[in-house]
């Protein structure tokens, strides 16, 4: 019996971890609140460094930012959907009935699996769990974070006006006509392309502050970049919507501390009525686009 509530617990704190779907009054699902209407849409190649047992690699993520008249939310809509997928198979995919045991494996990797016949699914751990809410109003950015195998959210918000120097050279991107704008932000220098074509003041992650839509970031150091592969008109717009729940206040300093602690993700296997849980081990090293 203690074993079924155990792993009754489990399969709550990860539905609750991996649910971020809909949406307004569904007794079953997160409530949101509406911020905004987005009438564009930008998906941004994001480059970021990654060590693996000392060896840096290069990691790319493909992230979507909406755009409001006021706000724009900054996301990774495949991570979601991975994660939402497993929330799913984690409700609704596992009867507690036909299981005989569990077992729970930590911070180990996927060759557990290697014997082991039956099904597995599993969550990793690339791509971006937080989500941006910036807004262009107040200059603040609201930054939603969680934990791994927990339903504990997090909330920071970052107060910031960037300051550009915007300089002469132009470069085409996308087909857009671009103008370059350098600024140091938070520890890094970075080099922007913004097109007065669209004439928004957002751009990926945190920067923003130029009039015109950033296309095109990457820092000094040649470590993180952000490239526009995709835009589109929304018609009709899609909501911008943020999740009510018992935040947890944080500040940059607190979920940076978080990051460092993510878990490689969680893997089951179901064989007949045996059970097999891993929570995997992280052996990536996390490296901030914030040094200050």
């Amino acid at each position: 019996m203690k074993r079924f509530i155990l792993f009754f617990l489990f399969v709550v704190c990860c539905t609750s971890m991996f649910s971020q779907r809909a949406i307004k009054v569904v007794s079953n699902k997160i409530s949101e609140e509406k911020l905004d209407e987005a009438t564009i849409r930008c998906y941004y190649k994001f480059s970021q460094p990654l060590i693996i047992d000392r060896q840096t690699l290069l990691q790319e993520n493909t992230l979507t930012l909406d755009v409001g008249a006021k706000i724009s939310r900054y996301y990774d809509a495949a991570r979601a959907m991975r994660d939402s997928l497993f929330g799913d198979f984690m409700a609704n995919g596992l009867n507690a009935n036909t299981i005989q045991s569990v077992t729970v494996l930590k911070n180990t990797d996927m060759s557990a699996f290697d014997t082991s016949s039956g099904t597995t699914t599993e969550s990793g751990s690339k791509g971006e769990t937080a989500l941006l809410y910036k807004n262009r109003q107040t200059n603040e950015v609201t930054i939603i974070e969680r934990v791994d195998n927990t339903p504990d959210r997090y909330k920071c918000i970052d107060k910031i006006i960037p300051q550009w120097n915007i300089a002469s050279d132009t470069l085409t991107v996308l087909g857009y006509l671009c103008q370059k704008a350098t600024t140091n932000f938070r520890g890094r220098a970075y080099e922007a392309w913004f097109t007065s074509d669209i004439p928004v003041n957002d751009g990926p992650w945190k920067l923003y502050g130029l009039p015109g839509l950033i296309l095109k970031a990457q820092d000094s150091e040649n470590l993180f970049s952000f490239e526009i592969i995709g835009l589109e008109q929304l018609n009709p717009s899609v909501d911008i919507m943020m999740a009510k729940s018992d935040y947890i206040k944080a500040s940059r300093k607190d979920l940076k501390k978080l990051k460092k602690k993510q878990s490689g993700g969680t893997a089951v296997n179901v064989n007949g009525g045996n059970v097999t849980i891993i929570q995997k081990k992280n052996n990536s090293e996390y490296i901030s686009l914030e040094t200050e």
